[in-house]
Order: structure tokens, then C-alpha cells, then sequence
């Protein structure tokens, strides 16, 4: 029994630990206003009933929270504890809940490829010897109707066929819907030759 309380304390201890480290850590980071609302610091000061620069000016004069608690009327390190445990929970409870959704979208996302990438496969050409030949002014047009077997017109169906492939594969991954797809298709074998036309600026 004895050993089951020390456990359980040990364990609020180091979630104490990790929560109050995670404030100081927005206290003194670069971006402050972001990680204060992801961080344990807003909960502590509405526990408190301070403002939050209140609460780091209090932090970064080298008082702890439990100590700012302990002085503050009608509040307790133990009181603060209980109130930033209870937010971490929900916090992880709303992380775990999320959880899979995430995996599955991770798992299930289709890369759409560059447009330099599916011109480089079509033309035959590696992505730097593509890059070289558009810095020198060519359009992929240029390109494709000066390589030998290959001409602007197949360049332009094979984007689009690359395209059209992905968004086929993100449609039946549920990641976007029919309806999101048919949108981008409605205009892409113009937009797909409106930028194979289009000139590049030199260098």
C-alpha cells in the first residue's frame, strides 16, 4: 500500500515536473504569446487569477509556481497542482482522441508530384539538367518539342495524367472528397498548359 502512494506520487511529481519545465520553456522561448496557449502557463494563471505576463514576470524573478501559489490568497501549491494535472488530462485525452485520425491520414497521403518532377520523368532529363535548361530561359515546351520523341502536347497529358493519378489515390484514401477533386480536374489541363508555356526569368 505504502509503495502504491509513493508510486503514484512519484508519477504526479514528474507531471508536475514535465508541466511546470513545459511553462518556464514558454516563458523564455523565442515565440512567448504562441507557446503560452499551448502551455500549462494560461491554466496556472487563471488558477491564480493573475494575468499571464504577471505570472512570468513572477516566474523569471526566480520565485517557483508552488511558491507563487502558496503566497497567493486563497491558493495552494497543492490546489495548482491538482488544476494543471486535471489540464494535462484533458489535453492528452483530446491528443489520444485525435490520434487515429491523424495515423490515418499520415499513412494514407498521397505526395503530389512537383511539376518539374513529372517533366523530368516524361522528358527523360534528371531533375538538375531540367532545372539547368529553364534557367537559361526555355519554357517546358521549348523543352519537350527540342528532345527527340517527346513534344509539348505529351508533356502537358502527362502532368496531367500524374495528377489526375493522385487525386484519384486521395480520393479513395478519404482524404479529400469526389466533390474536392472534380474542382481541381475542371481547370487543370489549362492551368497545367498555361505553366508549361510560361517563360521562366534567366538564372
Amino acid at each position: 500500500m505504502h509503495r502504491s502512494i509513493k508510486q503514484k506520487l512519484f508519477a504526479g511529481a514528474a507531471v508536475v515536473a514535465i508541466l511546470v519545465g513545459g511553462t518556464v520553456a514558454a516563458v523564455s522561448g523565442g515565440s512567448g504569446a504562441a507557446r503560452e496557449k499551448r502551455g500549462p502557463l494560461v491554466t496556472a494563471a487563471g488558477y491564480l487569477g493573475v494575468s499571464t505576463s504577471q505570472l512570468s514576470r513572477e516566474l523569471q524573478s526566480g520565485r517557483s509556481l508552488g511558491q507563487i501559489a502558496n503566497a497567493t490568497s486563497g491558493k495552494s501549491s497543492a490546489g495548482l497542482v491538482s488544476v494543471l494535472l486535471a489540464a494535462a488530462k484533458e489535453r492528452l485525452a483530446a491528443a489520444q482522441a485525435n490520434l487515429p485520425k491523424r495515423v490515418n491520414a499520415l499513412v494514407n497521403h498521397v505526395r503530389e508530384p512537383g511539376q518539374r518532377a513529372a517533366a523530368a520523368r516524361y522528358l527523360g532529363l534528371r531533375p538538375v539538367q531540367l532545372a539547368s535548361e529553364l534557367r537559361s530561359g526555355k519554357t517546358l515546351a521549348q523543352i519537350a518539342n527540342a528532345t527527340p520523341g517527346r513534344s509539348a502536347a505529351g508533356l502537358i497529358e502527362a502532368i496531367v495524367a500524374a495528377r489526375r493519378s493522385v487525386l484519384a489515390a486521395r480520393v479513395a484514401a478519404g482524404t479529400i472528397t469526389q466533390a474536392q477533386a472534380n474542382v481541381r480536374l475542371a481547370h487543370l489541363t489549362s492551368r497545367v498548359t498555361a505553366a508549361v508555356n510560361r517563360a521562366r526569368a534567366r538564372g
